[in-house]
């Protein structure tokens, strides 16, 4: 997956959204008064939790060195799925049937890949948790259903291992490990049901790019060395369940006679 074609259906989704308003209607009803933010039903702050699970899909790339020279490379990828669970909270401004909101997210992942270099080797990567915060542009039918889209930053506990036991000279290994650093972009639904309670169904993709490290190879020999590379990316869908703060909506105004 690439960001340009999410962007462009994000684009072609908002122009969508401006065309119905100009127009002051949506096929299951009218936009009232869309110039006006005052409140709706998913306006407001909100917190909720959701669980789910994803597909961790590394892409590894290996290059071997002596004296700086380079002397060939491998290429290897490897997936996993695991299961996911956290926590969500946002803020919502919805002006007619339009809403915009920023939203963000903590969650539990447990994922981790191992792929083959070789015949002996093995780049391994592991995600304990990610973290995302996002925009969300929607469209409210009915004042209880939303579809939204949702993009923006990402970060995630990512590790990364180089092994190799059959090395010559003797096993070999390294690891390296920290926050990285990435972009998200989604989507789903929610549905607005008794009072200030929701449920929501959502799939997410998170790109957290490629991270690099050079090591040297004493075991081979005393000028060996190998840069290896990361990228790694994956999918999560979850559903989840919301509680939304309603603000008390202001008395209409009626004019004394």
């Amino acid at each position: 997956m690439r960001l340009l074609p999410i962007l462009m259906i994000a684009g072609a989704f908002c122009l969508g959204a401006s065309q119905a308003q100009a127009g002051g209607s949506l096929k299951d009803g009218d936009f009232g008064d869309s110039g006006r933010c005052v409140g709706g039903a998913f306006a407001g702050p909100y917190a909720g939790v959701h669980v789910g699970f994803g597909s961790l899909r590394s892409k590894n790339t290996a290059g071997a060195y002596v004296s700086g020279v380079p002397i060939g490379g491998i290429d290897a990828s490897d997936n996993d799925r695991g299961f996911s669970i956290g926590g969500h909270a946002g803020y919502n401004i919805q002006c007619g049937r339009v809403l915009f909101g920023v939203e963000t997210d903590f969650n539990y992942f447990d994922a981790d890949t191992s792929a083959l270099l070789g015949s002996t080797a093995f780049l391994g990567s592991s995600i304990d948790w990610y973290g995302t915060l996002r925009g969300r542009l929607g469209l409210v039918s009915g004042d209880n259903f939303l579809v939204y889209a949702t993009g923006g930053l990402a970060y995630a506990d990512v590790d990364h291992t180089l092994f190799d036991p059959g090395a010559p000279g003797g096993s070999f290994s390294a690891s390296s490990g920290g926050t990285q650093w990435g972009w998200t972009a989604g989507g789903g639904i929610e549905f607005m049901r008794d009072g200030n309670w929701s449920i929501r169904a959502e799939a997410l993709y998170v790109d957290l790019g490629s991270e690099s490290e050079s090591y040297a190879v004493t075991t081979v020999c005393e000028t060996c060395s190998t840069r290896v590379s990361w990228d790694d990316s994956f999918w999560v869908a979850r559903v989840g369940l919301t509680y939304h703060f309603h603000r008390d909506e202001p008395a209409p105004y009626v004019p004394l006679k």
